[in-house]
């Protein structure tokens, strides 16, 4: 009975090393079809990012360039958890259309901030005026 219990020990143990190595091919046959889409990927990306530019762009550009997009993808997850906030707490409601444009219309928003801060202080330097005026008076 050991002989035959050695006998397909082995067996199973010479079929597992050859289903490894097997395995192992595949996986290594896998990642080189996909290395090629990988790589054309890139280089795509980076005919595009020429194309907008108007040039190649230098290894130090492309990192500057990957710094921003990934500084910016923070901060819209930020602003996306913040809207969530808003949301879920009624007393922050009335903040939630600033999330949002802050999301959707980065530029715009900021623009539409600065007007009514602007105008805001200039309320504000009214104000003052105006109470120095009657107090004076």
């Amino acid at each position: 009975m050991s002989r035959l219990r050695d006998g397909m020990r082995r067996t199973v143990l010479v079929g597992a090393s050859v289903l490894r190595e097997a395995s192992a091919g595949v996986l290594d046959a896998v990642a080189e079809l996909g290395a090629p889409q990988i790589r054309s990927a890139s280089l795509e990306r980076e005919l595009e990012l020429a194309r907008q530019h108007g040039r190649w762009l230098s290894d130090d550009e492309r990192a500057d360039l990957l710094l921003r997009e990934q500084g910016r993808a923070k901060r819209r997850r930020t602003l996306l958890l913040l809207a969530a906030l808003s949301l879920l707490i009624p007393l922050f409601w009335p903040l939630l259309p600033l999330w949002l444009g802050l999301i959707w219309w980065p530029v715009t928003t900021r623009r539409l901030l600065m007007v009514l801060v602007g105008g805001v202080g200039a309320l504000l330097a009214l104000l003052v005026l105006l109470v120095l005026w009657l107090l004076l008076r």
